[in-house]
């Protein structure tokens, strides 16, 4: 008897109470197991998310910078509604020597000396340092000087050699540059921010008032947000140009907002 009654013992499994309350103890331990797993894969996307959107954001920066600090700065104006900043780069220049032959003027024609206008500029020995040559600008003091179908700043290239510049017309300059500087320059560039894109402009018309937002363009960042994105402080004789950037970049519930500003040395 004694034997029979230690194998029953020895065959009895759980009760229902104790298999509810191991089930209950599991279930516990994987919802908590579950939302600490969901809350590690859901702060790990935010930090890979706020990693590229920082990313995006530093390398579009960089760009605009760099690009804008090789610009004439008084060519630097806000356009298409403030959504736009449009600049003309600098290839080269150096100094000029005005005209004449043997003893030259060490001016060129403008306003005030009332000298006929001229096509040809002898200026010193100077190079090509980026792009293109397209234009020549002298003595400039307003982006309204450089723009525009008569700029009184500027005037089309139409040949170049190392100590004279022709000029697809005969000039009369607004002004003479104090330091006796010329610039040549390309035709205007421009950073835009269209429908949540910032987007690079090349080869802009520089008789035009805006950038022409269907032409041709290099894709720099998506999901940007920005109500004005750029502001111009414009310079003067003794003030640099500044431009500045208020620019947001955006993905799902992440934000990232860069505010930069890029100072523009004037050399007149």
């Amino acid at each position: 008897m004694l034997r029979l009654a230690v194998s029953k013992k020895s065959t009895r499994g759980f009760t229902l109470i104790e298999i509810i309350a191991v089930i209950v103890i599991l279930s516990i331990l994987a919802v908590l197991g579950g939302s600490f797993i969901v809350k590690s894969t859901d702060s790990y996307q935010t930090i890979q998310t706020r990693s590229r959107l920082v990313n995006t954001g530093r390398q579009a920066i960089e760009r605009m910078s760099r690009q804008l600090r090789m610009a004439l700065p008084y060519s630097v104006r806000i356009t298409n509604v403030n959504m736009c900043v449009e600049f003309m780069p600098i290839a080269g220049g150096g100094s000029y020597l005005g005209f004449g032959s043997g003893t030259y003027t060490g001016y060129v024609p403008d306003a005030l000396n009332a000298a006929a206008p001229l096509t040809a500029l002898i200026v010193s020995p100077h190079k090509i340092d980026f792009g293109t040559a397209q234009f020549v600008s002298i003595g400039a003091m307003a982006a309204s000087e450089v723009y525009g179908v008569n700029p009184v700043s500027r005037a089309t290239l139409s040949s170049r050699g190392d100590t004279q510049l022709t000029l697809s017309a005969a000039k009369v300059w607004q002004r003479n540059s104090v330091n006796k500087r010329f610039y040549l320059l390309n035709t205007p560039q421009a950073f835009c921010v269209v429908n949540n894109e910032l987007r690079f402009y090349d080869n802009q018309d520089a008789t035009s008032s805006s950038v022409d937002l269907t032409s041709i363009h290099s894709l720099l960042a998506t999901n940007v947000v920005a109500v004005a994105p750029f502001a111009l402080t414009a310079g003067a004789e003794n003030r640099n140009t500044l431009v500045q950037f208020n620019i947001a970049f955006a993905h799902r519930a992440e934000s990232v907002e860069f505010t930069h500003s890029v100072m523009i040395r004037n050399v007149p």
